[in-house]
């Protein structure tokens, strides 16, 4: 008896199945395909990866240093691996950019190419750190386009790699950077007031190069395997303050951002009477 209903539902089991199966859209191997596929594998999954279609990139976790960054996006295709390099057609979407070519990146469209033997490539984009990404964020959006060699037969993609997962849609013939240098003040400095003084994005970025502190560490201000503790701040208040004196003993003061000259905390102020006129 148990039997006799088990059997229809594993019928109905197999027949679904195969309604299914001659659903399923194949792709025309004669014909190849191009898309963005940015991301990187996560743990929630065996083998899943989670992808994206921006870049948001702020140099101020940079030392002065560093004026540039290159940047990658991942091209990959759909259909054979070819025996020779496949030209990918990409292109600036002027009307949701507002990055400017040779002042803010420099990027050449001719490396958009599939190497032999390959499905994907990763193309650069050369960002240069310019003084106005302290007040906003520029954007470059790239787009891909059909041409010879590959078609865009889709605008738009699942966000992960596990089919079951609902995940999220995202651009798929689109790829978005978005640069800039906005500082914030860390909750961690009115710890650190007494020490530094008021905040300012001169005396952060100066303090950090002068002790050698990440900028993620104030993020974490206080754990252990941070530099930013409160048992610290008297060394570098004291480090910082050495460092702005040479600067005005050689008639060479250190500005801050509203023009005047850099002081810290009561404790440990510099001498600017020598660079006085």
């Amino acid at each position: 008896m148990r039997m006799k209903n088990v059997l229809p539902f594993m019928l109905l089991f197999f027949l679904v199945g195969a309604c299914n199966k001659d659903e399923i859209m194949l792709f025309d191997r004669g014909e190849a395909g191009v898309y963005f596929q940015s991301g990187n594998r996560t743990a929630n999954f065996v083998n899943s990866e989670l992808y994206v279609d921006s870049t948001d990139y702020s140099f101020y976790t940079e030392s002065d240093t560093v004026v540039e960054i290159i940047l990658t996006t991942k091209i990959r295709t759909m259909g054979k691996v070819r025996d020779y390099p496949r030209p990918v057609k990409l292109v600036i979407d002027t009307e949701n950019t507002t990055a400017i070519e040779g002042v803010h990146y420099e990027m050449n469209p001719e490396d958009a190419v599939i190497p032999a033997g390959e499905s994907s490539v990763s193309f650069p984009v050369r960002f240069f750190r310019t003084s106005d990404l302290g007040d906003r964020k520029i954007q470059l959006m790239l787009k891909l386009e059909d041409n010879e060699y590959f078609k865009v037969y889709f605008n738009e993609q699942k966000n992960t790699n596990v089919y079951y997962a609902t995940g999220e849609q995202i651009m798929a013939d689109r790829y978005k950077f978005l640069i800039s240098e906005i500082y914030t003040r860390p909750l961690y400095w009115y710890s650190a007031e007494d020490y530094f003084g008021p905040w300012s994005v001169a005396k952060f970025r100066l303090v950090n190069d002068v002790c050698d502190i990440p900028v993620e560490d104030w993020l974490r201000g206080g754990y252990s395997d941070s530099k930013v503790r409160a048992g610290c701040f008297p060394i570098y208040a004291y480090m910082v303050r050495n460092v702005l004196q040479e600067l005005a003993d050689m008639k060479t003061p250190k500005l801050d951002d509203d023009g005047t000259y850099m002081q810290l905390g009561p404790n440990f102020k510099v001498d600017y009477s020598g660079c006085i006129e």
